[in-house]
């Protein structure tokens, strides 16, 4: 039997996206940076094996461009760093999304990473909610409840997206699929941005700077501005990321701060969105067309 490039593209970005989530579920949202310096260069040979000089350019470009706002996101403390080498060397396997496995509409050449992006957008938004909100334990303080702002903010959401969708309704035409894709989003959307603060709290462990490791992310929206006053006079690059020297910096401070030690495990819901993307393409296609 005769593999094809693409079942070599497909089954090298199954199992790296795989082992990917493994290591985020299993090891404390750890990736091992060996294994993501591997996936990387894995990628590129791939890129390089599997597609024609101008195919290599394009998805070279896509992963340049990937890589780029996903290290913003990373110094910003947005982002993991193993979710940064992750995307990249996603756009690296497959850069353009390929024909549906289940078939379905034109996918117009558009960067299969894209297509991850949405469908996990999609994952990500139900698991959180029903995560943190239902099965996580309560251990923020008993003083954080909802307050009617969030709830009000939470249902303008919901309002907004319905609109949305009326007004690409009044121009393309009522489409079912789309109006429940819109719908399955919208609705947990709405309760993140109402349970928001609760959320966030229950994502979070406190703990000695002595004990930060580096790539956590420090919960500064939690903090109130004393606290953050304190350790920003003590150090001078406090920032949300951790970084060496702002462990370097903070590791004398005998006061414990709130970092994201229990946050969701991204790279699973990462390659359930891989898996949404080969099997039925861009899921925001569905809803416009």
């Amino acid at each position: 039997m005769v593999t094809t490039t693409v079942e070599i593209r497909l089954i090298t970005l199954l199992l790296i996206t795989l082992v990917y989530a493994i290591y985020d579920v299993f090891n404390k949202r750890n990736v091992p940076n060996w294994f993501a310096y591997i996936a990387l260069v894995i990628g590129v040979v791939v890129l390089i094996v599997t597609n024609n000089a101008r195919d290599i350019v394009y998805g070279g470009l896509i992963a340049l461009l990937i890589g780029s706002l996903s290290y913003l996101l990373y110094r910003s403390g947005f982002l993991g760093g193993g979710d940064f080498f992750e995307f990249v060397t996603i756009a690296l396997i497959l850069p353009v999304q390929a024909t549906p496995l289940l078939g379905g509409i034109m996918q117009f050449n558009l960067p299969f990473i894209l297509s991850v992006f949405i469908a996990t957008g999609y994952v990500t938004v139900w698991a959180i909610p029903l995560y943190y909100l239902v099965f996580a334990k309560k251990t923020e303080p008993k003083k954080v409840g909802v307050d009617r702002g969030s709830l009000a903010a939470g249902l303008a959401l919901l309002i907004a997206y319905v609109v949305l969708y009326l007004i690409i309704d009044y121009y393309l035409g009522f489409n079912a699929t789309g109006f429940f894709l819109m719908l399955i989003i919208a609705v947990p959307s709405a309760l993140i941005l109402a349970y928001e603060r609760l959320i966030n709290f229950r994502m979070v462990s406190y703990i000695y700077p002595k004990d930060l490791e580096e790539g956590d992310i420090i919960a500064i929206n939690l903090m109130t501005k004393r606290e953050t006053q304190v350790f920003s006079k003590r150090a001078k690059h406090f920032e949300r990321l951790a970084t060496e020297i702002v462990m370097k910096e903070m590791s004398h401070i005998k006061r414990k701060l709130p970092v994201y030690r229990n946050s969701a495990p991204l790279a699973a819901f990462t390659f359930v969105g891989v898996v949404i993307s080969l099997l039925v393409g861009n899921l925001l296609l569905y809803i416009v067309f």
